[in-house]
């Protein structure tokens, strides 16, 4: 019995200490290095439309697309390196609103609309984005280029809240509802 009231002590004492904690210390992560974006060099989009003959005028509505090759181009793109074919894109549109809303039956006319003008239009194409202000008229002209034709690709155009879409090569003369009259 005197061992049983032995192994008993024992136990109480060994329950009653605890083992010394280790101090931890918090070790944040190491940053993970990452290779520097390339530097992207700006590509004077007026100068190869010229160059590519793709001037128009601002009346001659809808989508036309040209390939070229990045080396023989120049205007920012590397005559050397890189070398691949592209799409280069223009994209004329002329954006009215109408003073009602809804849908309607009846064959608009110039009278019953007005030019959604000097707006800007927040554009985007299949991962390429832009701004384009429309002019006096209600004109606009969206100019870029792509590694693929974006003929079928749904174009974006939204001014302020309001926005709609379309195909790429379907736009033209856009008649938007009455919201679209009072967007700044």
């Amino acid at each position: 019995m005197k061992w049983a009231l032995g192994i008993i002590a024992l136990t109480a004492i060994a329950g009653c200490t605890t083992a010394p904690k280790k101090e931890t210390t918090y070790t944040p992560p190491a940053p993970v290095e990452t290779a520097p974006e390339p530097a992207s060099s700006a590509i004077d989009y007026n100068a190869l439309q010229n160059h590519l003959h793709m001037d128009r005028e601002r009346e001659s509505l809808g989508y036309s697309e040209k390939s070229f090759n990045t080396c023989d181009a120049g205007y920012g793109y590397s005559r050397s390196q890189n070398c691949h074919k592209e799409h280069f894109v223009v994209i004329h549109f002329r954006l009215l609103c109408r003073d009602s809303e809804g849908t309607i039956s009846t064959v608009l006319t110039e009278d019953d609309v007005r030019p959604l003008d000097r707006r800007t239009v927040r554009w985007s194409l299949k991962g390429t984005q832009g701004t384009v202000q429309t002019d006096n008229d209600g004109y606009g002209q969206i100019v870029t280029a792509a590694n693929l034709s974006q003929k079928t690709q749904r174009l974006r155009l939204a001014v302020g809240n309001e926005f709609l879409y379309m195909r790429a090569n379907e736009i033209q003369k856009v008649i938007t509802p009455q919201p679209w009259c009072n967007q700044y």
